[in-house]
């Protein structure tokens, strides 16, 4: 009879553990396919198109920490910090400062941040002093250090009449600097914050057809007004620098064209300018940046 009782216990103590054991087993397995579903999940949600991401982080979007519908009307953020103006250098084109000058820059300067001419005529055909460098050491908005955030949108013709596209490292600056900066009026392709113009020229022969006066790879047209002009089919400025400041990154850009919903201090680039900087995702972000000295 004991023997029996004893071979009964071992059978119940051997049921109990089998039990134990396909139930932990299950216990794993839940979590586990739960987790997997969820994965999946996340991965059928469909990513944000670049159009999508683009139309939303364009420069015309106000800030996003700012309920203000008018860039105009945004209280102006803090005071820039001004770096020290570079040596003067005689009226050459390198300004100081290190930075190497973008390509085909003037090595003639002129004496102030306006343009000493903006008009010519027949007689004067090259209105050579708009293909020289302007001095802006007197100018706070080209000297200083500024800091406000950076975006992104899609390029083609600027301003500054010239076009672009979204590989180019260009960038836009706030109308709020375009508009007073020296020398600018209400022909936007001729602000001085362009650059230069090239030094190639054609200008509007009697007959109505423009005549090439000045040769070269890239011109500006010259109308029957006697004011300079940009041609859409040519390269019209070489454009100033600004080097821009993210984290430990910093690219090289050039200045060619208008963006009427940034705050004073911004600066909208490229895609491909400000993937080099910061993860488009995140379409506005913090940067600091000044223009380059040559």
């Amino acid at each position: 009879m004991v023997s029996h009782l004893i071979s009964l216990a071992l059978v119940v103590t051997i049921l109990l553990n089998i039990s134990f054991v396909s139930t932990s087993r299950d216990r794993h397995i839940i979590p586990r396919s739960r987790h997997h579903q969820l994965v999946n999940r996340a991965a059928e949600q469909p990513a944000p198109t670049t159009e999508l991401r683009r139309r939303r982080n364009s420069c015309n979007k106000p800030p996003t920490n700012n309920s203000s519908n008018s860039p105009v009307s945004e209280p102006e953020p803090s005071p820039t910090v001004s770096s020290p103006p570079p040596k003067d250098n005689g009226g050459e084109s390198g300004n100081g400062g290190g930075a190497p000058p973008t390509s085909g820059w003037p090595t003639v300067t002129q004496p102030g941040a306006v343009p000493a001419a903006t008009r010519t005529s027949p007689a004067d055909p090259y209105l050579r002093s708009l293909s020289h460098a302007l001095n802006n050491s007197a100018n706070s908005l080209f000297t200083d250090v500024h800091v406000g955030q950076m975006t992104y949108y899609g390029q083609g013709l600027g301003a500054c009449g010239d076009t672009y596209d979204d590989s180019s490292f260009t960038a836009a600056v706030s109308m709020l600097m375009y508009d007073v900066w020296p020398g600018a009026s209400e022909e936007q392709n001729r602000n001085p914050i362009c650059g230069p113009f090239v030094p190639g020229r054609k200008i509007l022969d009697p007959t109505g057809s423009f005549k090439t006066v000045i040769g070269g790879p890239e011109f500006a047209n010259i109308g029957g007004d006697g004011l300079i002009n940009c041609d859409p089919t040519s390269q019209c400025h070489i454009p100033l620098t600004a080097t821009v400041k993210h984290g430990s990154k910093q690219i090289k850009v050039k200045i060619v064209d208008r963006c009427v919903g940034c705050k004073k201090y911004d600066i909208d680039l490229t895609p491909a300018a400000f993937a080099a900087l910061a993860d488009q995702s995140l379409g506005r972000t913090d940067v600091e940046w000044q223009f380059d000295w040559y």
